[in-house]
């Protein structure tokens, strides 16, 4: 056996894909496409080969030709489909035949999808990748078959267990609408003709509900009426498929189903992980034009950020809450942008009229993050982080743990970088006097254990950031 394997992610390994073509040609050109998509790629001269392959190996995937010596295509998936430890694999028929018949054929003998040969190859990787992600997204998942035949019933759900679901069946309408909240399906197949409520007042009171709307609804019937399935297509049906049919025939439905709505959760997210980037931008834009109006306190955020990552490593922050600190710290004065000029560059102490105003940069972020679901967590942070350990801090006066945790460590990191940095009414100060300012606010100002992860941080590396700044910063630290 030669088996060829891509770089994959650590831990991970690649899909496996057996290829089967009498082709030299076919099967290379197959191999290199597939390696340069990210699959490991096992190749087979005929069915024959092919099956000995798979029994003896661990497959994702099977492409095959359908003209073979030895043994055809068809014959090869039927095998497959027979053998336990191949039953569950799913099978491409990929044949220049493109016919109606020879399509039929192929699904008739248990293969999945079908490509033809000569196809673009993006479009038809493409199409392998959904596969795949549908039959990984199929294992477990739910299904509530809706019949009031029981016989229907158990056909139904002994079938779809055999591959891999996890089943429930209601009688009719009503009873599965009862099912919905507890059983949470990722598809309803229902019949018809139903006592109590149908399989179209079902449809449509799935598709009307707020919470399961967006569950498939695929309706049985022994009644060929093209009309009335187009009606219920219209009324939010995922297909409509007639009796009699296997369970074979079903799950090639399901993975196309399941195929088509992975790609859209995958689309929706990438959505809004775009435009979650777009707000992050445009909020780092609002960053740098408020530190433009001050050279002094330029990069303030940034070393903040950097600083609260640290503290949060000493404290066993995972990477991702270590990277959500990291935003933290770099929004945590985003506020200040409302303080007037003449108030944030002043040069002397601050009457108490100017520092209320300036305590009011709070409210400023909160009106600026609020609209942004994804940063309320932000947002009750860059709100706390001037509170005190011993309630005397500002705006609501929070006391102790009422404080939220990565407020606390934004405070400790902002005394550090203040102290350490140049500001309009006085020169920087040594990284140790810090320090010892730190220490001296534990328990007052500043959090005990935040200060504690601070002290540790500050023995390791004497309190110099290892970033791009380092150099601007190394001789404030000494």
């Amino acid at each position: 056996m030669t088996t060829h394997t891509t770089n994959a992610p650590e831990g991970a390994s690649p899909p496996h894909i057996l290829v089967v073509d009498d082709s030299h040609s076919v099967r290379y050109a197959l191999e290199k496409h597939l390696m340069e998509a990210g699959f490991s790629v096992t190749l087979a001269v005929n069915g024959e080969d092919a099956l000995s392959k798979a029994v003896d190996g661990s497959f994702d995937l099977v492409i095959t030709d359908i003209d073979m010596p030895k043994m055809d295509g068809y014959e090869l998936c039927k095998r497959l489909k027979n053998e336990f430890k191949t039953s569950h694999i799913p099978i491409i028929v990929l044949s220049s035949r493109d016919s109606d018949d020879h399509v039929e054929e192929g699904f008739r003998v248990g293969a999945d999808a079908y490509l033809a040969k000569g196809g673009n190859i993006e479009d038809n990787i493409v199409r392998i990748k959904d596969i795949l992600n549908a039959k990984s997204f199929l294992t477990g998942s739910r299904i509530l078959v809706v019949d009031d035949s029981a016989s229907v019933r158990l056909f139904l759900e002994s079938g779809l267990k055999e591959e891999g679901f996890i089943v429930e069946t209601a009688t009719n309408g009503r009873e599965a609408l009862e099912r919905l909240p507890d059983f949470d399906p990722n598809l309803v197949i229902t019949d018809l003709m139903m006592p109590e409520m149908d399989g179209a007042e079902l449809c449509r009171a799935i598709k009307q509900s707020e919470v399961h709307n967006s569950v498939p609804v695929v309706i049985m019937s022994s009644l060929s009426d093209k009309p009335l399935m187009r009606r219920l297509m219209r009324e939010g049906a995922a297909t409509f498929l007639i009796k009699p049919f296997s369970v074979a025939q079903l799950s090639i439905v399901i993975e196309e189903i399941f195929s088509s709505n992975f790609r859209l959760l995958l689309e929706e997210k990438e959505r809004l992980r775009m435009e979650h980037q777009l707000t992050l931008a445009a909020i780092a834009s609002l960053v740098q034009a408020l530190e433009a109006r001050d050279s002094l306190t330029r990069g303030h955020s940034e070393r903040v950020a950097c600083i609260a990552m640290e503290l949060g490593k000493e404290m066993g922050f995972s990477s991702s809450q270590v990277e959500r600190l990291k935003l933290t710290g770099q929004l945590h004065d985003l506020g200040k942008i409302g303080v007037r000029d003449n108030v944030l560059l002043k040069k002397d102490s601050l009457d108490d009229g100017e520092f209320e105003h300036i305590k009011g940069h709070s409210s400023v972020v909160t009106n600026i993050l609020r609209p942004i679901k994804s940063l309320h967590d932000i947002l009750e942070v860059t709100q706390s982080h001037h509170e005190r350990w011993d309630g005397n801090g500002y705006p609501e006066g929070l006391k102790g743990e009422e404080i939220p945790l990565k407020a606390r460590i934004i405070a400790v990191a902002d005394v550090f970088e203040a102290v350490t940095s140049e500001r309009p009414y006085r020169d920087s100060m040594p990284s140790r006097v810090a320090y010892d300012i730190i220490l001296e606010e534990r328990g007052k100002q500043l959090c005990p254990t935040c200060v504690d992860a601070f002290l540790r941080w500050y023995e390791k590396t004497g309190g110099i950031l290892k970033t791009h700044e380092t150099s601007e910063s190394d001789s404030t630290q000494s």
